[in-house]
């Protein structure tokens, strides 16, 4: 089997940046934020957008007001595309923290994942509109016996 770098490639606003999985970069992570890897990943989400740049600096050796700046200007982080920079965080974490054995599939669902995220079906699916409801059932028929347990 291949071994796989923790490094994950993401283009973001037209520019190719590459995530460093490396320990070190992985120990700077813990102690920006004081908190374990998994708990990192767990909380990206959650956090806020000075947040999300400092995470994208220690990953990508740039700055936190170049990358602030970037999510500002040019992704908007009102917008789909920095709901996806969070997702390629998490999937970064997820792929860095996997043993070197594990992270060939890891790297792959990642890939599948980010893949769906960005490319959804045209359909969600067949649509219930027609189903019955509860509501449309009609209404429920009262026995007319109390329910209070006296």
């Amino acid at each position: 089997m291949t071994q796989v770098s923790p490094n994950y490639p993401l283009t973001l606003a037209g520019r190719f940046l590459t995530l460093d999985g490396s320990f070190a970069t992985l120990r700077a992570v813990q102690q920006a934020f004081r908190r374990d890897l998994i708990d990192v990943q767990a909380a990206v989400l959650d956090l806020r957008q000075d947040e999300i740049a400092l995470l994208l600096a220690l990953a990508t050796g740039g700055t936190a007001d170049e990358c602030g700046a970037l999510l500002l200007d040019e992704v908007g982080v009102t917008s789909p595309a920095y709901q996806m920079v969070k997702a390629h965080l998490m999937a970064w974490l997820a792929v860095a923290m996997s043993p070197k054995a594990d992270r060939e599939a890891k790297r792959k669902s990642m890939g599948e994942l980010i893949g769906r995220l960005e490319n959804p079906p045209a359909s969600p699916g067949p649509s219930t509109r027609r189903s019955p409801s509860a509501s449309s059932a009609g209404r429920r028929t009262r026995s007319g016996a109390a329910t209070s347990g006296k």
